[in-house]
C-alpha cells in the first residue's frame, strides 16, 4: 500500500505527459492558435510562469513564510508581453518549471500539504489540474 500523496503522483504524471507533448512539437505547432490571442508557445510560457510562481511561494512557505496572495492581473500582464518570449524555449521552460515544483512539493512534509489544503491553498502544490487543462487544450489544437 502506497502512502504517497495522490496529488504528487498526479503531478508527476502530468509532468511526464507535458514532456512527451513538448518533445513532439515543431515550430509550426508552437505558433498554432489556441484562440483568444494565445498560441501553443504562449500556453507553455503561461504554464512555466505559474509553476515557477508557485515554486517560489512553496519554497518560502517551507521556510515559514505565508503563501502570498495572487495578483489577478498576471495573465493579462503576461499576454501584454507575449511577443517577448522565444517560442522555441517555451516547452523546455514549462517542463523545467514543472519538474522543479514537483520536487519542491514532494519535499514538503505531509502536515504542510495538509495545512495548505485546510487553508484552501492546495493549488500551490496541486499542479496537475492546471497542466492537464493546457495539455488538453494544446492537443485539441494539433492536427
Amino acid at each position: 500500500m502506497s502512502n504517497v500523496d495522490p496529488d504528487l503522483q498526479r503531478n508527476s504524471e502530468a509532468t511526464r505527459r507535458l514532456g512527451e507533448l513538448v518533445a513532439g512539437l515543431d515550430e509550426a505547432d508552437l505558433q498554432r492558435s489556441l484562440g483568444g490571442g494565445w498560441t501553443v508557445a504562449f500556453a507553455l510560457v503561461h504554464l512555466a510562469f505559474w509553476d515557477a510562481r508557485q515554486d517560489v511561494a512553496l519554497r518560502g512557505y517551507a521556510q515559514g513564510d505565508p503563501i502570498p496572495s495572487e495578483d489577478e492581473t498576471v495573465n493579462a500582464s503576461l499576454e501584454a508581453i507575449a511577443g517577448m518570449f522565444d517560442p522555441a524555449a517555451a516547452g523546455a521552460a514549462a517542463v523545467e518549471a514543472a519538474e522543479r515544483i514537483d520536487a519542491t512539493s514532494s519535499g514538503l512534509a505531509d502536515r504542510q500539504r495538509s495545512a495548505l489544503r485546510e487553508a484552501g491553498k492546495e493549488y500551490t502544490f496541486r499542479r496537475w489540474p492546471h497542466r492537464d487543462d493546457h495539455i488538453a487544450q494544446i492537443e485539441a489544437a494539433l492536427p
